[in-house]
Order: C-alpha cells, then sequence, then structure tokens
C-alpha cells in the first residue's frame, strides 16, 4: 500500500461530485460502502494489469480540500504507476500532488 497527499483548489462540497466524475471517466468504480467522508473506488482486471482498489479521504481546509489517497494492487511491484493514478485523478480536478 502507498498513500500520497494532494490539494484541489476547490471547496469540500464541490469535490465528491467532480472527483467521482473524474474517476469515473477514468474507469474507477465508486464501491458501495463509500462514506461522506471516505470514498472506496476499485478497477478491475484488464490485459495490462491484475486490477487495483484506491481509498479516497477529503479533509476541509476552506477554499482548498486536501486530498489523502491510499493505494493498493496486486502487482508485485509498481514502478511509480499508483502515483501516476493519483496524480492524473488531481490534476484533472485541478489539483497537484504534494
Amino acid at each position: 500500500m502507498a498513500r500520497y497527499a494532494g490539494w484541489v483548489p476547490r471547496p469540500y462540497a464541490e469535490v465528491w461530485p467532480a472527483f467521482d466524475g473524474v474517476a469515473a471517466s477514468q474507469g474507477w468504480q465508486v464501491a458501495p460502502s463509500s462514506t461522506e467522508s471516505t470514498r472506496y473506488y476499485s478497477k478491475g482486471m484488464s490485459a495490462f494489469s491484475w486490477g487495483a482498489n484506491i481509498t479516497v479521504y477529503l479533509q476541509d481546509s476552506q477554499t482548498h480540500t486536501r486530498v489523502t489517497v491510499d493505494t493498493t494492487s496486486t502487482t508485485l511491484v509498481d514502478y511509480g504507476k499508483a502515483r501516476g493514478v493519483v496524480e492524473k485523478l488531481l490534476v484533472a480536478l485541478g489539483g497537484t500532488l504534494d
């Protein structure tokens, strides 16, 4: 498991709907066990991957939202792929990794 953190320049109330839309456009599915403060996303197996899961936590910081993402995958060696996945999600929201 790896943990990444960053910021999105949007108020907390706007981030979940936007994050859900961006994640869906990148092939992630929201797990039914998601809550108001935590979202679980998964991506199934493909020709290039054994699948992956991410857990996203948000923290309100007035005009910005702090985003923390835990990643898990079934691969033995990541080669920085998880960081790229998280960065792609945050950049699509106008945010950045720390």
